[in-house]
């Protein structure tokens, strides 16, 4: 909207008030340099990287399960844990072995609403726009991203409790289908080849009905 690009203007230093004018005053060109059509990416991840590091992360992880996601799925990965757990490769655990989730990130979502970056419609959240959850996605090394995909996927899966795993059991064989570089354990390349083979059978199951 008009108002939130007025506002990014004002935290770039483009748009001042005059107390000598007593009026707005803007730099022309570097608006135009900072802000020329193309770039409207670069200019999403300049204010990205204006936010709380947690709501950068926040929206990092969401833009790896695409531009929306329910609530309810949301609150069993969008933990800071998930990127810490990256260095020691959490592996998907037994049904005896999954906890609570902590989704200690959640909380930092309203800050994404308000500055128009993500938009909660009933229990699920979406990215504004398209180019919104790019800039997000862009953010992470391209060298992490099977990583940041497969902890995803196996916190998904490790957080879920038994009798809701048919609710997640998509987006969490997707997001480790997606990581299945980062993989280096064949009980792990066949803990995930069941899954798929369990995610197969439900998707028939539906088209049936």
């Amino acid at each position: 909207s008009i108002t939130r690009f007025l506002r990014s203007l004002c935290d770039e230093g483009l748009l001042q008030w005059s107390s000598v004018s007593n009026s707005w005053e803007i730099n022309v060109k570097s608006v135009e340099a900072e802000f020329v059509p193309d770039d409207s990416v670069g200019m999403l991840v300049r204010k990205i990287l204006q936010l709380p590091e947690k709501t950068q992360l926040a929206l990092k992880l969401i833009s790896c399960v695409g531009s929306s996601c329910t609530e309810s799925t949301l609150m069993l990965f969008l933990d800071e844990n998930v990127v810490t757990n990256m260095k020691v490769k959490t592996t998907v655990k037994r049904v005896d072995e999954k906890r609570s989730p902590t989704n200690d990130l959640f909380p930092f979502l309203c800050i994404a609403v308000y500055e128009g970056l993500l938009k909660k419609e009933g229990t699920i959240y979406k990215f504004t726009h398209d180019q919104v959850q790019y800039a997000a996605y862009s953010l992470i090394p391209e060298d992490e991203k099977s990583l940041w995909h497969m902890q995803i996927g196996r916190t998904i899966w490790n957080n879920v409790r038994e009798k809701d795993e048919d609710t997640v059991i998509f987006i969490a064989v997707d997001q480790m289908n997606c990581g299945i570089a980062s993989i280096d354990s064949d009980d792990q390349r066949l803990f995930l080849a069941k899954l798929n083979l369990r995610s197969g059978g439900k998707a028939m199951s539906l088209s049936i009905f």
